[in-house]
């Protein structure tokens, strides 16, 4: 049988960028809501271009526009970036840069990615998210529901 093409790669990242992701959306979740929104990205970024990197982080990762994101919106995206070619290492380096305060960064290939999934009447993304909800339900190391 052929594989299909529409459906996304079961790829995730490993445990250890899982848990460094999850200490980063920690550090800016700091009232440990379970989600994250506008307000306190702009205060994570104080002021390091924080309205900028704000916008630019939404963008990509509320996928669906609710204004906040959720961790497993945050885990989805990351899964997202390895599945479009991002090395493992490439994504650990990107996230130390985050923890840190830095920029954020715009993935084209992921933001191609979205674009083209946004047109689908059953998104990839979608699955992509539920994935991630079923991985933190399974998972000891976190807590997040």
């Amino acid at each position: 049988m052929g594989t299909c093409s529409n459906r996304p790669e079961q790829k995730q990242i490993s445990e250890n960028l899982r848990l460094k992701a999850i200490m980063i959306f920690q550090k800016i979740d700091i009232q440990n809501k379970g989600f994250i929104d506008k307000e306190r990205t702009l205060q994570f970024w104080k002021s390091n271009f924080a309205k900028i990197n704000t916008d630019a982080l939404f963008s990509q990762v509320d996928y669906n526009k609710s204004g906040n994101i959720t961790v497993q919106e945050w885990l989805a995206f990351w899964d997202i970036v390895k599945q479009q070619g991002y090395s493992e290492q490439e994504i650990s380096d990107e996230l130390d840069e985050l923890q840190q305060g830095k920029a954020w960064v715009q993935f084209q290939k992921v933001e191609a990615f979205i674009r083209a999934d946004t047109q689908r009447h059953k998104t990839q993304i979608d699955q992509i998210v539920q994935m991630e909800k079923k991985t933190l339900l399974k998972s000891k190391s976190f807590n997040y529901n």
